[in-house]
């Protein structure tokens, strides 16, 4: 089966968050994340725990980019910290590094 053209999969922004909640896992930082966002879809792509929070990197489509920064930065223990059209420029700016390929 052919693979849908890169213009025909809709444009979309890479958000990095921190959650100021302690060491959470991946499921956890999912449905907090849900639970601020009931009416967007996101995919959680990256997620990497400390003791003193969780940074997270989400997809959302490009016209929910605004109203999920808003309705995530309204939590007081969510920050979103960057936004690009490029992981890569997203991962670098939060020091998340690149998982290997498999």
């Amino acid at each position: 089966m052919a693979r849908q053209s890169k213009a025909s999969r809709g444009k979309h922004r890479w958000m990095g968050l921190r959650i100021n909640k302690g060491e959470l896992s991946r499921d956890s930082a999912s449905k907090i994340i849900e639970q601020n966002l009931p009416d967007i879809n996101f995919r959680l792509f990256d997620c990497l725990s400390f003791q003193s929070g969780t940074l997270v990197i989400i997809r959302v489509t490009l016209q929910n980019k605004e109203i999920a920064r808003r309705k995530l930065n309204l939590n007081p223990e969510i920050e979103t910290v960057t936004t690009s059209g490029k992981i890569r420029l997203v991962r670098e700016r939060m020091g998340i590094p690149r998982p290997p390929r498999k």
